[in-house]
């Protein structure tokens, strides 16, 4: 008789009673999860995750004693594990969760308002599937310090990961799409590119709505080129990095020498994301055909596997991120194997392959 798979362990932290048994009855659900414990603050969160090594952790960020941000920074320090947030869809709430990525945190999961009937629901169907997703994370890029330190190690080995090839065609526009450990890999692509960077960039990175303002606002920050997060029919200029703004569709049309911006709910295929990569490559293809540079980096699924195969009929140039350096290996992995890859890159040399490919042109 064959063993049962082992279960996801989950520890739940947060000081709402309310929240600790609507998460336990949500995870309950899945008999691929069992909830190993709950905390009712940051304290006695880091306590239970040493003592009990769970595989994921779900992390509310206000609570009292410790809060969230405090608590993660030490489970990063002595116990790295995969941490979803919990946030409140709030400006403040926003900025905790920009925080907590630069800590460590993986995922982000939107807390209920209470103010929908379908706020449970939603919530459960997007923290089963990240607590899924982050559970085979890559621990060893969960810590900052750690990261840095793999980071140095892999660049003195072998810089590239495929053969230096650049795409044949003049590129018009750069396209990344990412999901879970997203925020920190955008970080350390963008902040690579130069001031001078000659064609627009788009990014649809899988989150919440109500996250990506306070994420491009915090890369606009950090980064020599500017980032925004995209409004619906803004001219896309050089230099400029424009967030999909969560919760809508990310698409474009050409108009004269530019591109503009469409944001809406406009959903040409079946997708779970908002916005979509595939949805954003597709309207790429159409609009753009052979000038797209398409980058795929670390997230769950296999989000922009058929917009590359549309991108790349057309002519296109596809960089994908190496299994080394992705925190889930999911969405490289899908374009990797679908041999849809021009370029095969660590994480920290894509930035810089992305400039070499747009200015040798």
């Amino acid at each position: 008789m064959s063993r049962p798979p082992r279960q996801i362990r989950v520890l739940i932290v947060d000081d709402s009673p309310f929240i600790r048994m609507s998460l336990k009855k949500i995870l309950s659900l899945d008999p691929e999860i069992v909830v190993a414990d709950i905390a009712r603050d940051g304290r006695e969160g880091v306590m239970k995750v040493q003592a009990l090594k769970p595989d994921v952790v779900t992390m509310d960020v206000e609570m009292p004693v410790m809060n969230g941000i405090q608590a993660l920074e030490e489970i990063m320090r002595w116990q790295p594990t995969p941490v979803i947030v919990l946030s409140a869809v709030t400006i403040d709430g926003a900025k905790l969760t920009m925080k907590a990525f630069d800590l460590g945190a993986v995922e982000v999961v939107a807390k209920p308002s209470g103010q929908e009937g379908n706020d449970l629901t939603t919530l459960a169907q997007d923290l089963i599937l990240k607590v899924k997703s982050v559970a085979g994370s890559n621990l060893s890029l969960l810590s900052k310090r750690e990261s840095a330190l793999q980071s140095t190690s892999t660049s003195k080995i072998r810089r590239f990961e495929s053969p230096g090839t650049i795409p044949r065609n003049r590129i018009e526009i750069v396209a990344i799409g990412v999901s879970t450990g997203g925020p920190s890999a955008l970080q350390t692509v963008l902040t690579q590119l130069p001031k001078d960077f000659p064609v627009p960039v788009m990014v649809a990175q899988h989150m919440p709505a109500g996250f990506t303002a306070s994420l491009a606002a915090r890369l606009n920050s950090l980064c020599q080129v500017s980032v925004k997060e995209v409004e619906d029919g803004e001219t896309l200029k050089a230099g400029t990095v424009y967030i999909g703004q969560a919760g809508k569709q990310y698409q474009l049309k050409k108009s004269g020498y530019g591109f503009v911006a469409h944001i809406g709910v406009d959903t040409p295929i079946a997708t779970l994301y908002k916005p979509s990569v595939d949805i954003m490559f597709m309207s790429l293809a159409k609009e753009a055909g052979a000038g797209v540079l398409g980058v795929v980096m670390t997230g769950m699924g296999n989000d922009g596997l058929h917009g590359l195969k549309e991108l790349k009929a057309q002519g296109a140039f596809a960089i994908a991120e190496s299994e080394k350096t992705c925190v889930v290996y999911g969405m490289p992995r899908a374009v990797i194997e679908a041999g849809l890859a021009d370029r095969i890159e660590l994480l920290q040399d894509i930035g810089k392959t992305i400039t070499e490919c747009v200015k040798r042109r």
